[in-house]
């Protein structure tokens, strides 16, 4: 067998091992790209974050800046003042107290709040939300 088929072959996937393999990041990372194709040209998007790896001194600076533990990993500012905030999970992860505690605020304050644990789910959701282009 030629090396190229060899390689080719030993970088797929079955559905069970990208569920063992896939982590947030990917989640995110390509939920972002998909946006960047496919978003509406009047939402504006952007991460928050919270749960990047960082030294004691830079956490202590954004906290005193305003982080705040909790907040979805993705706002979303749509037309006519509105903000719609999705948080990403995979496999069987649970929302920190804190994070619950900020969908309560969002649902308080009226703000849509979803979580998304795959792809396909969160691209239904940014659906709903009518943040994504018109499919012709």
């Amino acid at each position: 067998m030629p090396r190229s088929s060899r390689r080719a072959k030993a970088s797929v996937l079955t559905v069970a091992q990208y569920r063992q393999t896939v982590k947030e990041h990917d989640l995110q990372a390509g939920l972002i790209r998909y946006l960047k194709l496919h978003a509406r040209t009047d939402v504006h998007y952007f991460a928050i974050p919270n749960a990047a790896k960082r030294s004691w001194q830079t956490a202590a600076k954004m906290k005193a800046e305003g982080l705040s533990a909790g907040v979805a990993d993705l706002c979303f500012m749509l037309t006519g003042g509105r903000a719609a905030w999705l948080e990403l999970k995979i496999k069987n992860e649970k929302q920190t107290d804190e994070q619950l505690a900020f969908e309560q605020i969002c649902n308080a304050l009226g703000h849509p709040y979803m979580v998304a644990r795959t792809f396909d789910t969160a691209v239904a959701i940014l659906r709903s939300w009518r943040i994504l282009k018109e499919i012709r």
